[in-house]
């Protein structure tokens, strides 16, 4: 999760796009994370739980953003994640970005 939100921060698409589970690649919006990217000033990360179970894994979080300058926003998510070959990948939700 945090090397995702550093990805984020450093409008770092591809590591995005390549942490993202490739069963669930067509869930993901594409032009919407990179607006959100293009756009923001990330300025801090709060996990606030995480939990794994084998190869399946939830981390619940609070990103901290401005976007265009403006005042500081919060995007909290629960997010869930797939183990795959010993590597994990996030697991948008179905027709959720």
């Amino acid at each position: 999760m945090r090397s995702r939100y550093t990805a984020y921060a450093r409008k770092a698409f591809d590591y995005i796009l390549a942490t993202t589970d490739p069963q669930r690649r067509y869930d993901f919006d594409h032009d919407a994370a990179k607006e959100w990217m293009r756009t923001s000033t990330f300025t801090g990360l709060q996990v606030l739980a995480s939990s794994e179970d084998g190869n399946k894994g939830v981390v619940e979080f609070i990103a901290c953003f401005r976007r265009n300058g403006g005042r500081e926003e919060k995007h909290r998510e629960l997010s869930q994640f797939r183990k795959q070959a010993g590597r994990w990948y996030f697991r948008p939700e179905r027709g959720r970005a």
